[in-house]
């Protein structure tokens, strides 16, 4: 193992626990050991790797989003570059200097923007996702930083010690996890006193809609994901006509007719992400709060914050507008 790889191995050093019985690990290189149940986790190219059995729903998950991952090129918004840093402070609404000397956590890191983003403005991050792909990406993403580790686990069986990230992300994440509440659960603990942690879960919206995405979604789960990525071609429409007769129906795209073959693609992908998880749960702002509040954090703000009031666009995009995006400050 080279210096570089030593010092990513340093990051994790006092953070990791078993996932399971959340003993003390013994570090060999080769893999880590637990000091109670003696279960072995291996380190493979460079990236250690804590998953644990999964339901069958679960591995279905894994896969689409490997393959996902593995085509991240295929998006324009998966793109590593500057803008991306730019992109994350309007998303999370903190100031540019907020993440230098922090330690964060990327939990569903997927193929590694934020966490791009965050070790370009400063922090040390722990990235961690459940897919091959996704930790792969990231890694070679984040090759010549020496303020990032990444590791493969289960976002609900994370390795970590309790209180030690001053921050904690998970971005489109808990809403593909057989329960997004659960998953916000085995967030908290990890979460520094006075850190903050910041989600993005998807928002209840249009029931029509959700209705037959789900039977599109269903058939075409039966499929392979290269067919099903190929299929969801289908659904960037360029007709204005059939896109505004589909669109409040199922999950759609429109082409701009003269659209470059990225932008295409970028609509794709993004289409086969909506399609391809056995999990995707809507919630309400109002329900996000709660579980923060449960869990006592404070200075709760939505950084996207309510779009909608009338009822009649309420129904159809959701109060923000699809999505959710709320963090808070534990105490």
């Amino acid at each position: 193992m080279d210096q570089r790889e030593l010092n990513k191995r340093a990051i994790l050093d006092d953070l990791l626990v078993c996932p399971l019985c959340r003993t003390d690990l013994k570090d060999t290189e080769e893999q880590y050991v637990c000091l109670k149940c003696h279960r072995t986790y291996p380190v493979i190219d460079h990236i250690p790797r804590f998953l644990t059995d999964l339901s069958r729903g679960e591995q279905q998950v894994k896969r689409s989003f490997h393959f996902e991952q593995m085509r991240y090129f295929d998006s324009r918004h998966l793109h590593f570059r500057q803008e991306l840093v730019e992109q994350w402070l309007q998303d999370v609404q903190l100031p540019r200097d907020y993440f230098k000397g922090k330690l964060v956590l990327d939990a569903g890191c997927g193929s590694g923007r934020w966490t791009y983003a965050m070790a370009l403005l400063g922090a040390t991050v722990v990235a961690v996702d459940f897919t091959e792909g996704g930790v792969q990406i990231t890694h070679q993403a984040t090759a010549d930083m020496g303020n990032v580790a990444v590791i493969q686990a289960n976002i609900l069986f994370l390795p970590f010690k309790h209180e030690r990230f001053d921050f904690v992300v998970s971005w489109g994440v808990l809403h593909h996890t057989p329960k997004t509440k659960s998953g916000f659960e085995r967030l908290v603990p990890l979460v520094n006193k006075q850190g903050q942690l910041y989600v993005m879960v998807y928002e209840k919206h249009n029931p029509l809609k959700f209705f037959f995405t789900n039977l599109i979604r269903r058939v075409l789960r039966m499929v392979s994901e290269e067919r099903r990525y190929r299929i969801c071609r289908w659904f960037v429409i360029q007709n204005p006509i059939l896109f505004r007769l589909l669109g409040n129906r199922i999950i759609c795209s429109f082409n701009t007719k003269g659209d470059d073959p990225l932008e295409i693609s970028t609509h794709q992908l993004g289409l086969y992400d909506a399609y391809s998880p056995a999990f995707n749960h809507l919630h309400s702002h109002q329900e996000v709060e709660t579980w923060f509040r449960e869990y006592h954090f404070e200075q709760i703000c939505l950084t996207r914050p309510v779009r909608f009031i009338n009822k009649k666009d309420i129904t159809l995009n959701g109060e923000c507008g699809g999505s959710i995006n709320m963090r808070g400050v534990r105490t």
